[in-house]
């Protein structure tokens, strides 16, 4: 196993207040992973069965790639398809993951999420209001419409409230990243305790 955790900070070291006016930027981390076939990334989420994320940022992801169930999000992590999506602030649980069997790795990631903060659209389309963003974002790499390709990789995502900060003020952002690998029995405890999903139910849900 390994892990790591960083603090970001953003400080405001000019005299005039970041306001909507002057401009509120935001901390975003994307963890990038080596996708494989099988991979796939789970995110829980809280509330009822209603569609908890934004699913359209690079066009609607395919209803064959992406999955929910029990308050659980599932979404391919193979490299073969570009697609974004996002969970709605109120939605955000503090931490997500990925399982890829043709490893035998578990990916979790843990982060600050602010249910009532004023989140920054991030998608391409400037028609929709500014602070209607997501909090958690994840990302599958594919081929673009010329045939080229970034990757492959695929993206864990978290993001931080606008900053609106006073002359002198800060935000700080925490995120942190662990991977395990091991035995399926060793790792499905891991993802029973975080994120409440059992490791067969992880690999069998795309079949």
């Amino acid at each position: 196993m390994v892990g790591y955790t960083t603090a970001n900070t953003i400080i405001n070291t000019g005299d005039k207040p970041r306001t909507e006016t002057t401009g509120m930027p935001c901390i975003w981390l994307l963890d990038m992973f080596n996708p494989s076939p099988s991979a796939v990334i789970v995110i829980p989420y809280n509330g009822d069965t209603s569609k908890p994320a934004t699913t359209g940022y690079f066009g609607e992801i395919p209803s064959d790639r992406i999955k929910y169930e029990g308050n659980v999000l599932f979404f391919k992590a193979d490299g073969k398809s570009r697609g974004k999506l996002g969970i709605h602030p109120p939605r955000a649980k503090h931490l997500m993951g990925s399982y890829d069997p043709d490893h035998h790795l578990l990916t979790i990631t843990q982060f600050d999420v602010d249910p009532g903060g004023r989140y920054l659209n991030q998608e391409w389309a400037t028609n929709k209001p500014p602070f209607s963003g997501d909090a958690v974002n994840a990302y599958n790499d594919g081929p673009l419409a010329d045939g080229g390709q970034m990757g492959p990789f695929y993206e864990l995502e978290s993001v931080a409230p606008a900053a609106a900060l006073a002359p002198g003020a800060l935000q700080i952002h925490r995120h942190s990243v662990f991977h395990f690998t091991g035995t399926e029995a060793s790792l499905d405890k891991i993802s029973r305790q975080t994120l409440g999903v059992p490791i067969e139910k992880i690999k069998t849900i795309f079949q």
